[in-house]
């Protein structure tokens, strides 16, 4: 049925495979094309309402807008595809680690730089720490899983 996305059953992974395919498929990368890249955006846009009307529907009360988050998080993987830092899918959120040369870029996309975890992060919305300590990124990426791709890139073994 999904020519790109064959077997994504959450948003986690469709946005995991979609960061994979802009990677390789972005006409602002050798070897990309504008039709290929229309063609995987369209099916991202269709599998993520499937995917989100389940999670919708096991919930009890629907107070998140997914698609809002949706349009967002595909927006800002356009905007820096084509920078050349490793960048890492943890969860909803986007980690870029260095990517120090492109502070102003990264800043005008809402990315914030962690002092701690010496790297920069988006997500959409307000953040609200749910936590009263600090949580290392080998604890997030522990509970959220990750998935880090590109020329520099290697998937981080999750235990």
């Amino acid at each position: 049925m999904y020519k790109y996305f064959a077997g994504v059953k959450t948003i986690e992974e469709l946005r995991q495979k979609y960061r994979e395919l802009l990677k390789k498929y972005h006409p602002d990368n050798e070897g990309g094309s504008v039709e290929i890249t229309q063609e995987i955006n369209a099916e991202y846009d269709s599998l993520f309402v499937i995917l989100s009307e389940e999670k919708s529907a096991n919930e009890e009360t629907p107070k998140y807008d997914y698609q809002a988050e949706n349009d967002a998080f595909k927006e800002i993987l356009n905007k820096i595809i084509h920078i050349n830092a490793d960048i890492e899918i943890i969860g909803s959120w986007i980690w870029v680690h260095g990517g120090y040369e492109y502070k102003e870029l990264l800043k005008s996309v809402g990315f914030k730089y962690a002092s701690k975890k010496k790297c920069w992060c988006w997500h959409y919305g307000d953040y609200v720490r749910y936590h009263d300590k600090e949580i290392t990124l080998d604890e997030i990426r522990q509970k959220y899983g990750s998935k880090k791709v590109g020329s520099k890139s290697r998937q981080y073994a999750i235990s």
